[in-house]
């Protein structure tokens, strides 16, 4: 397979909770947990609907569910959020959420032969930061796009929008790495190739969607090719400027 820089894809674009460590399990247990604090109940399949969320969206429901159970909530979406956030970033920290198969292995491939990769997420920085410190802390993304930066959260595309532009590239020549349905939606949204590999959520079948079981021998090479056929592809579609 050839790997020259004219046909390889211009960045890869990765979400962080369930595609590089596993903390999914951590975000579910914390918003039960908080719910449970307050007096209130949210069932783990609560949870599985909100994978992905952005801090409005799941901020919000649990506002409103405290609000349902007890009448008042003395906490805002956003504070709700960060505590969220706080329970699950010392989850990382203390060494509770594995490294996703093969998402390590991928990205210092891919950071050996210097392919531009950016960290996506619908979290706030500092669970971020908690989570590249895990990974060694050195310097394996070229940018940082937390939830909070964008106002409109996954699904909309914002943040990968936002993304390619910080890398000075087109996001329809990037790589999208996702593993919930609503990081798959913002990725495809935005135009890029997304591939998606399932952790908690299973994925719908969606066109210009590449689904794989895990990153596990996913390669530089590889990715030039399924970019390939993603470029022939909408090359092709009725419309498509030529």
């Amino acid at each position: 397979m050839s790997s020259d820089s004219s046909a390889r894809p211009a960045a890869v674009l990765w979400d962080f909770d369930g595609t590089i460590l596993d903390t999914e399990p951590l975000w579910m247990a914390s918003e039960v947990e908080f719910v449970a604090s307050q007096g209130a109940i949210w069932t783990l399949d609560d949870a599985h609907g909100h994978i992905g969320a952005s801090w409005r969206t799941l901020g919000g429901a649990l506002s409103e569910r405290i609000t349902e159970q007890l009448g008042v909530c003395t906490f805002t979406p956003w504070q709700i959020y960060e505590e969220l956030a706080a329970r699950v970033a010392a989850g990382i920290l203390a060494g509770r959420a594995p490294r996703r198969p093969g998402a390590v292995e991928l990205l210092d491939s891919l950071n050996a032969a210097g392919w531009p990769c950016a960290l996506v997420s619908a979290s706030p920085a500092h669970l971020l930061d908690a989570g590249v410190a895990s990974l060694g802390g050195n310097n394996r993304f070229a940018t940082m796009v937390p939830g909070p930066m964008v106002e409109h959260g996954k699904p909309a595309p914002d943040c990968y929008l936002l993304a390619a532009e910080k890398l000075g590239v087109d996001v329809r020549d990037c790589i999208v790495l996702e593993d919930s349905p609503t990081g798959c939606e913002a990725g495809h949204r935005a135009g890029a190739l997304v591939i998606g590999v399932p952790s908690v959520a299973p994925l719908p079948d969606v066109r210009g969607q590449v689904r794989r079981d895990s990153l596990v021998g996913l390669t530089p090479e590889s990715m030039i090719e399924l970019m390939r056929g993603h470029r022939h592809d909408a090359q092709n579609e009725p419309g498509a400027q030529l």
